[in-house]
């Protein structure tokens, strides 16, 4: 009895000592388990904090970068607009000839639809990725806060290890399993151990079972706190994180409208620069008469426009990379201005030669055949690649996901595209999603079961329902509105333009630059440019008879005298042909010339028969606001005072001028078609 007692004393003694010390293992593990799930979620909250960070900012770079576009588009569009309008050639002296407006209007028009088109697709893109980050902020990329149940689910008390099995409530220790799992991190680490092969590979999600089994606590810890919200996916360890997915599934519906604005505003820059040169050359020549400085300026906006081809078109030549037809022929464009200049100096000159206009047209047609390649190039470098060789990720340089190929390589260093990343980087874990899957660790050895069935893999990931949008791009039914071929369509177009514009010069080469539009009165074609009658009616400054069919008025006499010189061509007879001409009967006579000065002279009396005349004066009441310019004497004693416009008043001439008399308006009609008055007489 005493030995059963003795005995029976011990297990006692054992049992309590077992209980007393398994208890404290329990009430422990209860409170570590409350600490782990509270970190566990403080982590993934701050966490989702980064990842909502994220999203805005991958959405502010296109926002930022698309106002700062658009922007930028307005203000070019209203220089090209000035230079069309308040700025045109030949709105403060004669208008310019047409092969040299040609090149310099349409590389202003196509700048102007660069632009607007640029305004447009930044302004979608800006609002398309601003409204992408509102709706995954505010229905997907949430702070994962625990609910009540789950605080109360990793709650325990202390009462419960009375509801634990007995083997666990009276283990032995060192004999018995110890309950713990295996949690070391040979477990958590996907790269612990090397395969066969001597390279890191992925080890299953947790280690074999070594045990019989853990503690029924740990295995409701694991059952409960990491059972996860969401099936479990088949995604590797270092797969890209929800967010970024979701970004990257609405990112694919607006990256062209953002790559192709940016595309936008180099075209738009790069044709405003080069009809700035055109500009220039029309501008200095016509209305500066400066020579040299004509070549200076615009050789300084060429060397800008070559330059800034040089800085936004870098073709991709590694191999792999589309075919380059056309390679540096984008710096045509810049060459083009010294033909063009060339031909401004020609078809200025102040001597006409035959020899002159046809090297101008020389000239005029080197400078539109290089337009015609240069603008060819052009559409070469926007259409888009399908592949990108030799582009890898690297930090501050553009980044495009895979999938991601409506895009021109030549632009790559400038389009500042950055996409989210595909993959966690070493070091980088994704708490969050481990929160909600769940099934991760240790937890088929703690729990003796297998994970949960995986969900949809990241092929398919944009068929669930808890994602943003359906793989279908939103417009697939509509190819014409994609961004890449509208802009490509808009360079489509300035190849056709310029065939059309040397056809057009062909034609005025044969039947004359007036032949087909009527100038006004204030215009007139280049002094070397073939102008036929009777095209040439009202040159130079609008009357309705042809130069040289009645004797001319002192406008044509000036204009004619500023522009060539008075003793080298005909003044009174039109040429055949031409309205200039160096034939034998255009030359004046010099000798005719000195004796009409010399008549002039005559009939001026001396200075002491002007002294010896005596005036009369005449007091006239005239009209109010009367301001008259010219002046004529009638025989009877009358004199009529005119506007150059024709008002007048007559006025009779008391004799000796002793009596006042007052003057009687009138009104000449007929005049409106007519240029201003400059003389009259009253025969």
């Amino acid at each position: 009895m005493a030995e059963a007692g003795a005995i029976g004393a011990a297990v006692a003694a054992g049992a309590a000592g077992a209980f007393g010390y398994n208890r404290g293992n329990y009430m422990y593990d209860a409170e570590m388990r409350w600490e782990r799930f509270a970190s566990a979620r403080e982590y993934a909250n701050q966490q989702s904090e980064q990842y909502r960070g994220d999203i805005r900012n991958l959405a502010a770079l296109t926002v930022k970068k698309s106002t700062l576009w658009a922007v930028t588009c307005t203000l070019c569009m209203a220089l090209d607009v000035a230079l069309y309008c308040a700025g045109r050639l030949g709105l403060h002296g004669p208008s310019p000839p047409a092969w040299i407006m040609g090149l310099w209007l349409t590389n202003n028009a196509a700048s102007f639809a660069f632009m607007a088109l640029g305004t447009i697709l930044s302004l979608h893109a800006g609002f398309r990725a601003n409204a992408a980050s509102v709706h995954l902020l505010t229905r997907k990329v949430r702070v994962p806060v625990p609910t009540m149940r789950q605080l109360d689910q990793a709650r325990t008390f202390a009462s419960e290890f009375e509801q634990q099995s007995l083997g666990d409530i009276f283990r032995v220790p060192y004999l018995s399993n110890s309950g713990a799992p295996k949690t070391d991190d040979a477990v958590y680490d996907p790269v612990a151990e090397e395969d066969g092969s001597g390279k890191r590979g992925r080890r299953t999600s947790s280690a074999p079972p070594s045990r019989s089994h853990c503690s029924s606590w740990a295995q409701t810890e694991f059952k409960v706190d990491r059972a996860g919200t969401i099936p479990t996916s088949d995604l590797p360890e270092n797969a890209q994180p929800e967010h970024f997915r979701l970004y990257t599934g609405c990112q694919k519906e607006f990256y062209q409208h953002e790559i192709y604005a940016r595309i936008c505003v180099s075209m738009g820059f790069i044709h405003f620069f080069q009809s700035l040169c055109f500009y220039g050359l029309g501008h200095i020549n016509i209305e500066l008469r400066a020579f040299w400085v004509a070549y200076a300026c615009t050789f300084v906006l060429a060397t800008l426009l070559a330059l800034v081809l040089r800085f936004e078109i870098i073709p991709v030549t590694a191999e792999g990379s589309r075919r380059q037809y056309l390679p540096r022929c984008e710096y045509l464009g810049p060459l083009a201005v010294l033909p063009a200049a060339i031909g401004m100096s020609l078809d200025f000159r102040v001597q006409f030669d035959p020899t002159a206009i046809a090297l101008c047209w020389v000239f005029v047609f080197v400078a539109y055949i290089m337009q015609l390649i240069y603008s060819l190039r052009i559409l070469e470098v926007v259409l888009p690649d399908d592949k990108f060789p030799g582009l890898g990720e690297r930090l501050g340089a553009s980044w495009m996901p895979e999938g991601f190929n409506k895009v021109p390589s030549s632009f790559y260093h400038v389009l500042y595209f950055v996409g989210p990343p595909s993959k966690l980087q070493p070091g980088q874990h994704d708490i969050v999603r481990e929160v909600k899957e769940g099934g991760k660790g240790a937890y088929e050895e703690v729990t003796g079961s297998a994970s949960k069935q995986a969900g949809p893999d990241i092929d398919d990931y944009g068929t669930d329902d808890r994602h943003t949008h359906a793989t279908t791009p939103a417009f697939a039914e509509a190819d014409t509105v994609q961004p890449w071929k509208m802009v490509a369509l808009i360079n489509a177009v300035l190849p056709v333009c310029w065939v059309w514009l040397i056809f057009g010069t062909i034609v005025d080469v044969a039947i004359g630059e007036q032949a087909l539009v009527t100038a006004p009165h204030w215009s007139r074609p280049p002094m070397t440019r073939l102008s036929l009658a009777p095209h040439e009616l009202g040159i130079p400054l609008g009357f309705p008879w042809g130069a040289g069919a009645k004797p001319f008025i002192p406008e044509q006499m000036a204009w004619h005298e500023e522009k060539r010189h008075a003793d080298e061509y005909s003044l009174h007879s039109v040429p055949e042909g031409r309205r200039l001409s160096e034939g034998a009967d255009a030359k004046l006579s010099k000798a005719g010339f000195l004796e009409a000065m010399n008549a002039l002279l005559e009939s001026i009396p001396a200075a002491g028969e002007g002294a010896a005349l005596k005036g009369v004066r005449h007091s006239v009441s005239w009209p109010g606001f009367f301001e008259p310019q010219l002046l004529a004497c009638g025989a009877d004693g009358q004199v009529a005072a005119f506007t150059p416009r024709g008002f007048g008043a007559v006025a009779p001439l008391a004799a000796g001028g002793a009596a006042a008399s007052a003057a009687e308006s009138f009104r000449l009609s007929g005049l409106t078609a007519f240029p201003p008055l400059v003389g009259a007489s009253w025969g």
